[in-house]
């Protein structure tokens, strides 16, 4: 397969926890690529996967767009495997740890804000416009405003590559995986 993105996830299943691979070829199609439970997304679980389709045939030399949910063993295993990833944080995952963190009030109101930000079509922009939430929000909800700043360059990868619309849509979340499953 010619590969130009790859996403991983974990999804859980009642007791069961699966790190589902998805590849996305350059027209946008979809490709199930392997799947493997564990008890968490840890590195070592994560690696062994992708080792799995670097011996299948994944080219892990030219640069692939990774697109993961922040999990700090997904993107371990990634860098660590691959030669030249190209990391993208999925948006829903942010908006979903921002709010998280904040009351239920505020929690809508700051995910219609990142929402927005996220629409807006220059990533200098939206970067700029995210940033000034994680300044309203640092004064009386830390934790938030230090959630969104984590990782908030790689949520606007896909934008800064400049990705026709209709793929960038796919490539922004980790969505896919899910509605694949």
């Amino acid at each position: 397969l010619d590969l130009v993105a790859l996403m991983v996830d974990g999804v859980h299943f009642a007791d069961h926890l699966l790190v589902v691979a998805l590849g996305i070829g350059i027209d946008g199609t979809k490709h199930p690529l392997a799947v493997v439970e564990g008890s968490t997304e840890n590195t070592t679980l994560v690696t062994d996967l992708l080792v799995g389709l670097r011996d299948r045939g994944l080219d892990v030399t030219r640069p692939t767009l990774a697109v993961l949910d922040g999990a700090k063993a997904l993107s371990a295993a990634v860098r660590a495997l691959f030669d030249h990833p190209v990391m993208a944080r999925c948006q829903l995952h942010k908006i979903r740890n921002v709010v998280s963190k904040l009351p239920e009030a505020l929690g809508s109101t700051v995910a219609k804000k990142m929402r927005a930000a996220y629409r807006i079509n220059s990533a200098l922009a939206a970067q700029a416009a995210l940033e000034a939430l994680a300044r309203d929000l640092a004064k009386s909800h830390p934790g938030a405003a230090a959630s969104l700043r984590e990782g908030l360059a790689e949520t606007l990868t896909v934008m800064r590559l400049g990705v026709a619309p209709t793929l960038a849509r796919t490539l922004r979340t980790t969505n896919p995986i899910e509605s694949m499953i």
